[in-house]
């Protein structure tokens, strides 16, 4: 058993060589890789991922937005699929990715109902969002 001040040394040691509280607190595993410093490099993580939406067929806006934003260092490149098919947003000019999340310009029930995911890559690793599925009513 090792005693209090034991502790506290090697928890000062730990410290210092983590460079600050919150990586500390990480490198125990005791606060995610979300809350360490931005210049650490990681994986890709995410803060939101898409949810599922209805989109009312007599809507007067003709746009639908499935979000998935994602934190990583380097910067992680966003995919979407749709039913397990890559989007070419390069192929259709409707279909395109601001900030991670998937934008459907006139929005079509043949075409586009279906479940989507989000897929994020960096040198570290790729993730894979929970499917979200686009339905039309």
């Amino acid at each position: 058993m090792r005693l209090p001040w034991e502790l506290l040394v090697l928890q000062s040691f730990i410290l210092c060589l983590a460079g600050s509280q919150t990586d500390f607190w990480s490198l125990l595993g005791v606060l995610p890789a979300l809350e360490a410093d931005d210049s650490t490099l990681h994986g890709p993580i995410f803060i939101q991922e898409p949810s599922p939406v209805m989109f009312p067929l007599d809507s007067e806006e003709k746009k639908v937005k499935l979000n998935c934003e994602v934190k990583g260092n380097p910067k992680p490149h966003i995919r979407w699929k749709l039913n397990g098919t890559d989007v070419d947003t390069g192929m259709d000019f409707r279909y395109s990715v601001v900030e991670g999340s998937l934008l459907i310009n006139n929005p079509n029930k043949t075409q586009d109902a279906g479940t989507y995911q989000c897929t994020a890559t960096n040198s570290f690793g790729t993730i894979v969002s929970r499917e979200a599925k686009l339905q039309f009513a």
